[in-house]
């Protein structure tokens, strides 16, 4: 099932493929009716996120109230409240779709423009905008490296497309396409879509850069590239309860910038979820 250099790689990081057997815990986030929601089916909060609670079965709360919780893995609203998104603030979602996030940052954001280039992943994000009625929300499809705004933004997520290796649920898909090759593609579009992102922020904008992969090449490599540029610096993400480990500083011979350790990577034995990587970077005057 893996490769042998993915298996090499693993162990370098520390990893072993052992933790691709357990199953992530599943999460719903309840838009509507929690109260009513959680007292029927007895649910467990998530720790470290309002709104979001621990579930065997979403299927059984799905069938009931459909247009009310919307699934997800848990560890994906990390990025969400690192970003520190309130009432005042403009957002842009870079790679929305299917919206799990966007959803999540509609709750908090003044106004949030939900982008995606890939118009089949699209539709299920305007499906979902439009199933939860979320208000403060335009839907735009552009290439994520070239978007433009006529306004400056407060904050930028961008959920950039990876190479999946944390994604222990549904490991069997990434593993099939997985090769050092598209992991160096794939980051050349990261470093991009970061360096976009950034030019739509504010000075002293915040943004944060998220992917559900261990590649330190498509992580820190990419934050250390950015971070050359010398238009921006990273600050530490602490989110309470939350299980996590602090980021490389280095990877096979490369150097990274010792800030780097300011950067979270949350594997799949910390909190029973799917794997991510966290930067938080805030943009120079």
């Amino acid at each position: 099932m893996f490769p042998p250099a993915f298996v090499d790689r693993m162990k370098e990081l520390g990893l072993d493929t052992l933790l691709y057997e357990k199953r992530p815990r599943k999460s719903v986030h309840i838009l509507r009716n929690e109260e009513e929601i959680v007292n029927s089916f007895g649910l467990e909060p998530v720790e470290w996120v309002k709104h979001c609670f621990w579930v065997d079965d979403p299927r059984r709360i799905q069938e009931k109230y459909y247009d009310s919780v919307f699934v997800q893995d848990a560890a994906s609203v990390v990025p969400v409240l690192a970003l520190d998104v309130d009432e005042h603030c403009r957002v842009v979602d870079l790679c929305a779709a299917p919206g799990s996030k966007t959803l999540h940052l509609a709750r908090r954001a003044h106004y949030v423009i939900a982008n995606d280039s890939n118009r089949k992943r699209l539709r299920r994000l305007q499906h979902n905008v439009k199933r939860f009625d979320i208000k403060p929300c335009e839907v735009v499809c552009r290439d994520g490296r070239k978007l433009r705004l006529n306004k400056k933004v407060d904050r930028v997520l961008v959920d950039a497309p990876c190479s999946g290796e944390g994604m222990v649920g549904k490991s069997h898909k990434a593993l099939a396409i997985w090769s050092l090759k598209r992991i160096k593609k794939l980051s050349q579009v990261q470093k991009q879509l970061v360096l976009n992102g950034l030019s739509l922020l504010k000075d002293r904008g915040v943004l944060v850069y998220c992917t559900c992969t261990f590649a330190p090449e498509e992580n820190e490599g990419v934050v250390n590239q950015v971070l050359a540029k010398g238009g921006a610096e990273l600050e530490c993400i602490s989110i309470k309860y939350l299980q996590y480990t602090t980021g490389l500083t280095s990877w096979k011979g490369e150097e990274y910038c010792p800030t780097m350790e300011k950067t979270i990577r949350v594997y799949p034995f910390h909190n029973g979820t799917n794997g991510f990587f966290v930067a938080k970077l805030r943009k120079k005057a």
